[in-house]
């Protein structure tokens, strides 16, 4: 799985691939042999490159995370590349979030919100397919479903409008 590490203000690509007895981490370029045990809930015991560590992890919100090593605390965000873009590219210029747009080229899987119906922020309005993984795009604002321009089985470009909102009455 590829994921993308935001801390201090960068974007450190990581690569986790599974193999016998743990994975393969490549971690800004490099890659490490590592074996993992859970040892209690948010406790690990970690072989790094024959080394070991303790680490604690905390998530106190989705895609946050604590970590806690031998030499103090790490606040990260792990996102997926698709969830990296998603994040970019909501709440665009002069559209208040009430526009919500597909993140990167794809096929429109499932609609789930009507015309005229009330979302909340963070309410999922679109499923969109783009490299291979489904994509629940959400609300940015509270609002009321003006119009759904996107149809199910539809191919999308990038920056598409799929549905717009208007401010709640």
């Amino acid at each position: 799985m590829r994921y993308v590490i935001l801390r201090d203000g960068r974007e450190i690509p990581v690569e986790v691939t599974e193999r016998a007895g743990g994975y393969v981490v490549a971690l800004d370029g490099a890659a490490h042999e590592v074996d993992s045990r859970q040892v209690a809930p948010g406790l690990y015991s970690l072989i790094v490159e024959g080394r070991s560590y303790e680490v604690t992890v905390y998530s106190p919100e989705p895609d946050c995370y604590r970590v806690h090593l031998y030499d103090g605390q790490r606040s990260v965000e792990l996102m997926s590349p698709i969830g990296l873009v998603m994040r970019s590219q909501g709440g665009r210029g002069g559209d208040s979030g009430l526009i919500v747009r597909a993140p990167m080229p794809g096929k429109v899987v499932r609609l789930l919100v009507t015309a005229g119906q009330k979302v909340i922020k963070g309410q999922g309005v679109v499923v969109v397919e783009a490299m291979k993984m489904q994509n629940e795009l959400q609300a940015q604002a509270d609002g009321i479903v003006k119009e759904i321009r996107a149809k199910e089985g539809e191919g999308v470009e990038s920056g598409a409008e799929l549905v717009t909102l208007e401010g709640p009455e």
